[in-house]
């Protein structure tokens, strides 16, 4: 989530987070006979290396995972690696989140992409989506460096798009029909991390029964996925850095 809020990134208020981080190893097969390199993203953070992760494991897709603390970030941040997530190899570096989950879903030729897909990967991606992350993951304490919105009117501008994403369903039980597409994908997660955070309550008021149902539905039928529902079941039931609620789960 640093790529949409830049300026938190090398706050000196959040390396003091950083000593406590444990490394997590998340669970992927590594019965895959395709490679994509090693996947280069924050330790502990449940945000953008959980798509990619997901994605490579629903189309076979082996991927390592190298896990930084923050302090690790800001020794080889730079002009060449800009920000996270990224992957490395062969000595190549891929960039940019959307531009990395349509390559895994690519590689593992099971996800349907298409512009639809690029479209919600983007909506997933961009706030106030993808705004959940921090929300999560970090403590309240260190939400004025994301200059985030009060809880109550994040939630409020999640509504409508949540509202849109339950009519685009239609009768699903994904976005792109019978067969899942990559970009939904990350949209499950936003909806998982919205779940899981702070203001819930206050979206699934404002969604209403009958969307929140559809959202749900579909949220259940990607957690079944063959290897996703694997992934998950093996993934930390925590996540963020001390103090966040994500730390509570």
């Amino acid at each position: 989530f640093f790529t949409v809020f830049p300026q938190a990134a090398n706050r000196a208020d959040l390396q003091q987070f950083s000593y406590r981080l444990k490394p997590q190893k998340p669970q992927i097969s590594s019965n895959m006979s395709k490679d994509a390199g090693t996947l280069v993203y924050f330790d502990l953070l449940r945000s953008r290396g959980e798509p990619c992760r997901m994605i490579a494991a629903y189309g076979g897709v082996k991927i390592a995972n190298k896990l930084l603390s923050f302090e690790e970030w800001g020794k080889i941040k730079g002009e060449k690696i800009p920000f996270l997530p990224y992957i490395e190899k062969e000595g190549k570096i891929k960039l940019e989140t959307e531009k990395i989950l349509k390559h895994l879903a690519e590689l593992g030729g099971k996800l349907v992409v298409d512009e639809k897909q690029a479209a919600l990967c983007h909506t997933a991606n961009s706030h106030p989506m993808q705004s959940a992350d921090p929300y999560l993951n970090m403590p309240e304490e260190a939400w004025a460096g994301f200059k985030l919105p009060s809880v109550d009117d994040w939630a409020k501008s999640v509504v409508p798009i949540l509202k849109k994403c339950a009519a685009d369903l239609g009768d699903g039980p994904f976005f792109a029909g019978e067969t899942p597409g990559y970009g939904e994908i990350f949209i499950w997660c936003n909806i998982d991390n919205q779940m899981s955070g702070p203001g819930a309550a206050q979206i699934k008021a404002g969604v209403g029964e009958e969307d929140m149902k559809k959202l749900m539905a579909f949220h259940a039928a990607v957690a079944k996925l063959p290897g996703i529902k694997e992934y998950l079941a093996g993934r930390p039931k925590q996540c963020g850095v001390p103090g966040s609620k994500g730390s509570t789960l």
